[in-house]
């Protein structure tokens, strides 16, 4: 079922499953990379850019044998959007700008399909794994470890120390071969679970999550196979779209056929994830070839040379050749265009990702009649009919330039739908503009939602509230800002709030923020993975390994584990080590009594070397608030003596 990119859905959140941040032990990720510029992005990441309006595919060309054609010249190469060729604008071959260019950081996620794999297996494919990651690592191909059992689980963020990540490889998930009743497992609620789903969605997160990095980004996906007859096709597509709009190649290796250092046909194995019951369908029919030919990887099935295989995929990642046109559509809508590529040369393989999702205009509706009828009711002293729930935390991305990250909800029953054939379909429209003292524009952006339910899916959504969230860049200064929507009907929703942000020059100690979540969970990503030019419209709050979803409405119930957000900024670490550490007082609202002061919480797991931006997450204290209404004043110091501005924020326990 499509679904929009900034909405975090319940199915992403229960499959990663809601994690304590008490103790968080997720390993820090590699310190400090310095950005690309946009246009150096763009000749390198194989995406879209807004900015150059041009689309870069790389592709890898091959023999029948896998020798890797290196003298292909441009006109030997076609490309195609939507079945229509276009004009081929820049043509290059990694392997051969890499000499006169500085090294470009690879992203490379080793990913553990344990489910129908045995034990034995498991520990020789890791084993295997552990070799690969001792010669290959560096500074310049960074990897992340991540396994699935009962769950996606992160085991080890990006880094490029081998130590942490030889060690994350160990640490074995051995998942159930089968129940002891020879069942499929059953969910938290007792319903039975597709066993062939589970990965694909989890495939789905890792892809959500790697959006932000730059680049293209690698998985090798180490699984037992699953069987295609029985999926639903929207489930695999979604997952290879998902692949594809955040420029994931994944490449799929199978060591099901072995049985201790030998070989058994395939022929003579159940289909992984058949749980007991053998089947009389072939080992992987269509399952690890298709998600690795549809996303520009390659599948490896029952190898006995696994490392070797392992060391062919990190061989490919200097191997292909980079193509970019200019697409033939004017706006950027953020839809999904098809791509295929084929080469002027008898008996070649080539091999590319199928599509790519255009980059969204940061003001989709921009002269449209959805968008001059929403830009009247922010204008208008009319209020809105929709309720709605808003949060504005603030960031420094650079001086002179801040991140407004923003969280809204709405509730589902306040959504109209049209039926459409089976499905119930409904299209929300976000205008929000920041207005100067004298009415000028300081900052707008527009999107839309396209909201696309079955009918159980419809009706429970009805009952909760859509979260949507958005970020956009300003100018310090002091503005009013506003943000109307419309909801599928004639009702609009208008929310109006002062928005203040402080200068920031980068030159003195600072804190940023807070922001407020109760939902939360792993990511391979730190904040030195995402690049600045890759988040307007998305930037996550991402912590040692953790990824913060903000609350719009910071009201948090009494058995919550709500945490809060922030980011400390510090130009003395760009130099050197620097103990640091964060201190908050909490008053009541109402009566302005302070009910609980902190102790100084030290950051230095937090901090990386050489990068002054040290984001942070910590608990709120529940059990020492009773029932009622806050607001926290935070600040940082460091052992210069330097203190922080104070900043706060308001918060509720019901």
């Amino acid at each position: 079922m499509p679904r929009h990119p900034l909405v975090l859905t319940f199915g992403f959140l229960i499959a990663l499953g809601w994690l304590s941040l008490a103790p968080v032990t997720t390993p820090a990720a590699p310190g400090k990379e310095k950005n690309p510029s946009p246009q150096a992005e763009t000749t390198s990441a194989g995406v879209i850019k807004s900015e150059a309006n041009v689309v870069l595919v790389d592709v890898v060309v091959t023999d029948k044998k896998r020798h890797y054609l290196k003298d292909l010249s441009q006109k030997e190469f076609h490309v195609f959007e939507d079945g229509a060729e276009q004009p081929i604008t820049s043509f290059s071959r990694e392997a051969d700008i890499q000499p006169a260019a500085p090294e470009r950081q690879r992203y490379m996620v080793l990913f553990f399909d344990n489910v129908g794999m045995n034990a034995e297996r498991q520990i020789w494919e890791r084993d295997a794994a552990a070799k690969f990651v001792e010669g290959t690592a560096s500074p310049h191909r960074i990897m992340a470890v991540m396994d699935f059992g009962e769950g996606l689980h992160v085991v080890q963020s990006f880094t490029a120390d081998k130590g942490l990540l030889m060690s994350a490889v160990r640490k074995t998930q051995f998942a159930p071969f089968q129940s002891d009743n020879g069942e499929m497992p059953r969910s938290r609620e007792g319903q039975r679970e597709s066993d062939l789903r589970n990965p694909l969605l989890a495939l789905r997160d890792v892809a959500r999550m790697l959006g932000t990095a730059p680049g293209r980004k690698t998985i090798l996906f180490l699984s037992a196979g699953f069987d295609l007859t029985s999926a639903r096709p929207p489930e695999y597509q979604n997952t290879i779209d998902a692949l594809n709009k955040a420029n994931v190649g994944v490449y799929t290796l199978s060591a099901r056929g072995l049985v201790g250092l030998g070989i058994v046909s395939a022929e003579t194995m159940p289909v992984g994830r058949d749980f007991g019951t053998r089947s009389t369908a072939p080992l992987m029919p269509g399952g690890l070839p298709q998600l690795a030919s549809q996303t520009g990887g390659f599948a490896v099935v029952n190898a006995n040379d696994l490392l070797g295989e392992m060391q062919k995929v990190s061989e490919e990642m200097d191997e292909y050749y980079l193509l970019g046109y200019v697409p033939p559509h004017p706006g950027h809508d953020g839809r999904y265009h098809k791509i295929h590529v084929k080469v002027d040369r008898a008996g070649t393989e080539v091999r590319a990702r199928n599509g790519y999702s255009d980059t969204k205009s940061p003001d989709l509706l921009a002269g449209k009649t959805e968008g001059v009828a929403l830009e009247a009711k922010a204008t208008s002293f009319e209020a809105g009919e929709i309720p709605v729930t808003l949060s504005t935390p603030c960031f420094y991305i650079r001086p002179g330039v801040a991140r407004i990250n923003l969280a809204l909800s709405i509730p589902g029953s306040a959504i109209d739908f049209e039926k459409h054939r089976d499905n119930f379909q409904s299209q929300i429209n976000v205008l929000g503009i920041a207005y100067r003292d004298d009415g000028s524009v300081a900052a707008r952006f527009s999107d839309t939602v396209n909201l696309d339910y079955e009918k159980d899916e419809k009706q429970e959504a009805t009952k909760g509230f859509l979260d949507y969230q958005h970020s956009f860049k300003i100018a310090p200064g002091e503005y009013t800002f506003k943000l109307v929507l419309s909801a599928g009907g004639a009702k609009f929703g208008k929310y109006v709030t002062p928005l203040i942000v402080d200068p920031f020059s980068g030159q003195q100690f600072t804190l940023s923020g807070p922001a407020f979540g109760d939902r939360f969970a792993p990511s391979p990503l730190s904040s030195a993975d995402i690049d600045e030019g890759l988040i307007e419209g998305s930037a996550p709050m991402v912590a040692n390994g953790m990824q913060v979803v903000p609350s719009s409405k910071n009201r948090f119930k009494k058995d919550m584990n709500p945490v809060v957000y922030v980011e400390v900024y510090d130009p003395l670490l760009e130099s050197g080590n620097l103990q640091i550490g964060i201190l908050f007082d909490i008053m009541d609202r109402k009566t302005k009594e302070k009910v609980y002061s902190s102790n100084t919480l030290p950051l230095n797991e937090y901090i990386h070397q050489g990068n002054p931006l040290v984001p942070v997450i910590f608990s709120l204290p529940m059990d020492k608030l009773p029932v009622g209404d806050y607001q926290m004043e935070i600040w940082g110091r460091d052992y210069a003596g330097n203190v922080s501005p104070v900043r706060t924020g308001d918060f509720s326990i019901e």
